[in-house]
């Protein structure tokens, strides 16, 4: 049996939109892309982790952003000002 190679174990470890795979290894972030619209898609894909009218804690959010890439907060930051995520008074919903 073949192991999988480069993109095709990526794939493997991933379950999102196929053009932000080559972001992924193993199922975590390993960068975060720098265009508008590659990083909007994988905003978007990282805020379904989430569910509508649901209030989380920071320290919430924090483990659930933990899995996906090393510097959850900055992609905590990035996902309130891209508005996937609403923060007031330290409680945070999907926006």
């Amino acid at each position: 049996m073949q192991r999988p190679k480069g993109n095709d174990v990526r794939r493997a470890a991933f379950d999102g939109p196929p053009e932000l795979a080559a972001f992924f290894r193993k199922g975590r972030l390993e960068t975060i892309p720098a265009g508008r619209d590659r990083r909007h898609a994988l905003l978007v894909h990282v805020a379904s982790r989430f569910e509508p009218g649901r209030e989380y804690g920071e320290d919430e959010v924090n483990r659930i952003l933990q899995p996906v890439h090393s510097d959850h907060a900055t992609l905590r930051r990035y996902l309130v000002d891209a508005g996937l995520l609403r923060r007031e008074h330290g409680i945070y919903r999907r926006g």
